[in-house]
């Protein structure tokens, strides 16, 4: 016998998900350039504040 299901999601917003993701793919970015680890630790400090500040003014 076959059953039919439905499955519905429902979009939900994450502001702290969605910063942590936001660094995961900066801290990527970063780690491909291949720069000293003092450059790339002031860069992920960098990019994390400007996107904290971003979604505090949204």
């Amino acid at each position: 016998m076959r059953r039919k299901i439905q499955v519905r999601t429902i979009s939900e917003s994450n502001d702290a998900t969605n910063v942590w993701i936001q660094h995961l793919v900066n801290r990527i970015i970063i780690e491909q350039l291949n720069l000293p680890n003092r450059l790339q630790a002031k860069l992920l400090y960098e990019t994390l504040l400007k996107s904290t500040r971003g979604e505090k003014n949204e």
